[in-house]
């Protein structure tokens, strides 16, 4: 999916959270390092200094700011090699000035420079964009090694102050000092907002000097972010500020840049006045053939936002303010690909060829933790979409660039978000995209098992993903041979240990929208029936989900992010062999919470034995204080794990 427009100024957070400050305190390097090693001592490497030094500028007509970024990483372990290497990035609109790089050799008392000689400057390649005008200058620092400190200094130009990175105070390694410095003229007015930071850690002071203003923000002595592979984004829990220019005088007028939502969608308005100023007579045709026997509206909309699915490819694009501007609508079907703005556009469109409102959208994904109300920035979103209105106050958010989201669920990254819908050239409205019940994304297995030899099983099942579980598995299958289709499927439907075979499957609905996506499947199961003279013991449950998700609060300090609430259902039937008597059947259980929870039924039917199983996961951000609620429910849910049916053979 589409991370254009905020990518401009989370590129460096996300690629190196680059650290900066004034000039190092004056100390000598083998006094420095034995302290520092002390007080980190798990830390290859702690940054000494990290500041960013922001003059804000009034250019003719446009305000501009000059960033100046200083950072000086002090080495502390062999390891801290993986850090020689380093990249600095800009774009149209961050230009990249000027650039320094030094290694500080430890010498006596002080540090013998040695300057990095060849910095090598190419567009990035990232995979998914099309074409891309981030710039990267990469380069390494010589003879890193314990002891010695890597020091950078590089300037940019913000050719245009509503495109502003904010300002990580933490970083990868721990931070000693990090400093934010904003000097600007009395006739601009300065907003700021500050995320995730605790009170008293941040000092903020506020200094006339002649016709500027210097605002300064410093932190001493931050930890090493922490990171979780299933994690949210580091702007959910990072100290950070985000500042921004609301007001300044230009050529002698106040002039609003950003503030609220409607100084927002003044610039993004901007962005789409002049599309499809002529209409395509060939898009025309598909819309015209699409809506033919289409008995309802919703209907009509469901068609052409399927088309746009079935035949655009997305390919994302950014390249200036081509990050912001769609394309026209024709050009998009003529080339029959674009970015997340281009099919929003197209599909925007086609649906006002066919005589039905709706909304340019612009939406930011669940990556982003910003809401309008509290920042009305170009941070807030990085995505687009169309939005349709089937009754006053009732809308259908369409993601044309999620291929297998059905008609009426949001795409799953979008869910919870604010929507800025485009109402016309001069109003906007922002709505609440909807989190889906996890009814809406259930993954339903449903199998027949008998006793395969001494101490294996053999059965026949069916899976039938729906909503979000078959968006997710269908994009994996999409495309894909059949040896590594095979590989899928065995590990959407192994189940019991590692000696689990699929001897024939064969994959219905992957293309049908509207109906769950199926695999039917025949299985064996070997080594795992367990017998104790004349007892035999089957334990049904054979997929133990979660049995190992218990978190530890003294360990985990991040959230944990969820795609999707969703429910699994499992009905596992048993035929109990001939000459056996069921001995013991498990009792019912179930456990529940809010976030998680469970039933497990049985029910002897003639010489069958039936379990019902359902698991629910009902959160999409998992926050540290409700893990021992979540825990709770894990651990009744492995003691019902545990329990087995127990088979005795009839005596003769």
């Amino acid at each position: 999916m589409e991370l254009a427009k905020t990518g401009r100024w989370l590129v460096v957070l996300l690629l190196g959270l680059l650290t900066l400050a004034p000039p190092a305190r004056a100390q000598q390097p083998v006094s420095q390092l034995a302290q520092l090693r002390q007080q980190y001592p798990t830390e290859k490497a702690v940054y000494l200094d990290y500041r960013q030094e922001i003059t804000v500028e009034v250019k003719g007509d446009s305000v501009q700011v000059l960033a100046r970024h200083h950072y000086d990483m002090l080495h502390l372990g062999a390891q801290s090699a993986m850090y020689a290497p380093d990249q600095v990035y800009s774009s149209h609109f961050n230009r990249l000035q000027s650039i320094e790089a030094r290694t500080l050799v430890p010498a006596g008392n002080g540090y013998k420079p040695l300057k990095v000689a060849e910095f090598k400057d190419k567009f990035e390649i990232r995979p998914g964009i099309f074409f891309d005008d981030v710039r990267v200058v990469s380069f390494a620092y010589p003879a890193v090694a314990p002891g010695v400190r890597t020091v950078c200094d590089y300037t940019v130009r913000h050719s245009d102050a509503r495109f502003l990175m904010p300002f990580h105070f933490a970083s990868y390694v721990p931070v000693r000092h990090a400093e934010l410095v904003i000097t600007a003229p009395r006739t601009v007015r300065l907003n700021t907002k500050q995320f995730n930071i605790p009170a008293g850690k941040v000092t903020y002071t506020r200094q006339e000097k002649g016709s500027n203003v210097v605002y300064r923000w410093t932190a001493e002595d931050l930890p090493a972010a922490a990171h979780e592979a299933d994690g949210p984004e580091g702007s959910y829990y990072l100290p950070h500020l985000v500042y921004f220019v609301e007001e300044a005088q230009v050529n002698g007028q106040a002039r609003r840049l950003l503030g609220g939502v409607p100084e927002l969608y003044s610039l993004y308005s901007g962005f789409v006045k002049n599309l499809d100023k002529q209409e395509s007579p060939a898009l025309r045709r598909v819309v015209d053939s699409l809506s033919v026997g289409a008995r309802t509206e919703p209907e009509k909309v469901a068609r052409i936002y399927y088309w746009v699915q079935d035949h655009v490819r997305y390919i994302a694009f950014e390249n200036g303010l081509r990050g912001f501007i769609p394309h026209d609508a024709g050009r998009v079907y003529a080339s029959r690909y674009g970015d997340c703005k281009d099919m929003a556009n197209l599909l925007h469109e086609m649906l006002r060829m066919a005589g039905v409102k709706s909304y340019r959208t612009w939406i930011g994904t669940r990556d982003l933790p910003y809401h309008y109300a509290e920042l009305a920035t170009p941070g807030v979103d990085n995505h687009m979409i169309t939005t349709y209105e089937p009754s006053p106050g009732q809308y259908v958010f369409l993601d044309a660039t999620s291929k297998y989201t059905p008609y009426g669920m949001p795409s799953s990254m979008i869910q919870g978000k604010d929507a800025l819908l485009a109402l016309d050239a001069a109003h906007s409205k922002v709505v609440s995209v909807p989190v889906m019940e996890r009814q809406r994304s259930q993954t339903v297995d449903s199998s027949v098992v008998v006793l395969d030899g001494a101490a294996g099983l053999r059965g026949t099942g069916r899976l039938a993903l729906s909503g979000y579980a078959k968006v997710r598995q269908s994009y994996a299958l999409d495309g894909l041979d059949p040896t590594d289709e095979a590989k899928l499927v065995k590990n959407l439907v192994e189940r019991g240990n590692n000696k689990f075979f699929i001897d024939k499957y064969a994959v219905h609905h992957l293309d049908a929208r509207d109906q769950p996506l199926t695999v039917d499947y025949e299985y064996r199961l070997q080594d795992y029936v367990q017998r104790l003279d004349d007892e035999v013991y089957v334990n049904l449950n054979l997929d133990q989900s979660y049995a190992a998700d218990r978190l530890d609060p003294a360990k985990r300090t991040l959230a944990r992010v969820n795609e999707y609430h969703h429910t699994n259902r499992i009905r596992t039937e048993f035929e109990v062999p001939a000459g056996y008597d069921v001995t013991y059947l498990p009792p019912n259980t179930e456990g529940r919470d809010e976030m998680l929870g469970f039933s497990i039924r049985y029910a002897r039917q003639g010489n069958k034995i039936i379990q019902q199983k359902e698991i629910y996961v009902n959160y999409l951000l998992l926050e540290p204080a409700r893990f021992s609620q979540w825990n709770a429910v894990v651990d009744q849910l492995n003691a019902a794990y545990r329990d087995a049916i127990i088979l005795k053979r009839k005596k003769a």
